[in-house]
């Protein structure tokens, strides 16, 4: 027996786009689901409510909002919203055939400029304190973290094509690198890196520009007793291009 876990940033989740986001995630029948940017709760409570599955969906720090959906009950939540730890991270607590697993569903804020970066280590270390404070038992984070890993390929050419003038200048003055601190922050923590674990030189891309694959920014990341469990973890890349610029990941765990 295995459990399927997914997360996907859908891109504001706005009700036009609902069944091609039900459609995704119907055939990746995954027993719990992250959504970042899912905006709209009226959407999310239709989302759950078409899929079969339990549901929390919580505020962001501004207007970027994030729901979790599971097969299994939810047993508690709390939403953690203020700043360092933006735009937002919504734990929950559910019963896993019959063991609590908690799910950290994390969205920290956008920009790949060196300015930004700093602001999601604080984040990440903000969240390391908060997972520190809550001592979970096994547990995940999941989410797009807008940021890269330590040697992940960035696609900076096709990036720079679709980029206003004024954001190119930024780019181009910071060389095409990019400052990697929050991701690494979180694998000192004591967290792998699902996808990494699993396949070390794909590239792994998640975040799209005019439909064109450039960067990974969505992750899996597990505690050292799930990682021993993990059977697979792979980019869902057979999705309806109009759904989201991301691309949803997928990481599959044996059962206890």
């Amino acid at each position: 027996m295995s459990i399927k876990v997914l997360t996907w940033n859908v891109a504001f989740a706005p009700r036009e786009k609902l069944d091609v986001i039900a459609e995704t995630l119907e055939r990746a029948d995954a027993d719990i689901v992250t959504l970042n940017e899912a905006d709209h709760e009226d959407v999310i409570v239709d989302l759950a409510r078409r899929l079969g599955l339990f549901h929390v969906w919580a505020r962001g720090s501004g207007n970027r909002h994030v729901a979790t959906l599971s097969r299994f009950p939810i047993l508690r939540w709390n939403i953690y919203n203020q700043k360092p730890l933006t735009q937002a991270a919504l734990s929950t607590t559910l019963a896993v055939n019959g063991q609590p697993v908690t799910i950290y569903n994390v969205h920290f804020r956008p920009d790949p400029y060196w300015h930004f970066e700093p602001l999601r280590y604080l984040a990440a270390t903000a969240l390391v304190n908060v997972i520190k404070g809550e001592s979970p038992d096994s547990h995940l984070i999941m989410g797009d973290l807008n940021t890269f890993g330590k040697g992940d390929p960035v696609d900076v050419k096709t990036i720079l094509q679709f980029m206003r003038p004024q954001d190119q200048v930024k780019i181009k003055l910071q060389r095409g690198r990019f400052l990697r601190l929050a991701h690494a922050r979180l694998l000192r923590a004591g967290y792998v890196d699902c996808f990494r674990q699993h396949a070390p030189s794909d590239p792994g891309f998640t975040f799209m520009r005019h439909r064109q694959p450039v960067s990974r920014m969505d992750y899996i990341l597990a505690d050292s007793k799930l990682v021993q469990r993990l059977q697979n973890c792979y980019v869902m890349s057979d999705v309806d291009p109009t759904a989201s610029d991301h691309l949803p990941v997928v990481a599959i765990f044996r059962a206890e």
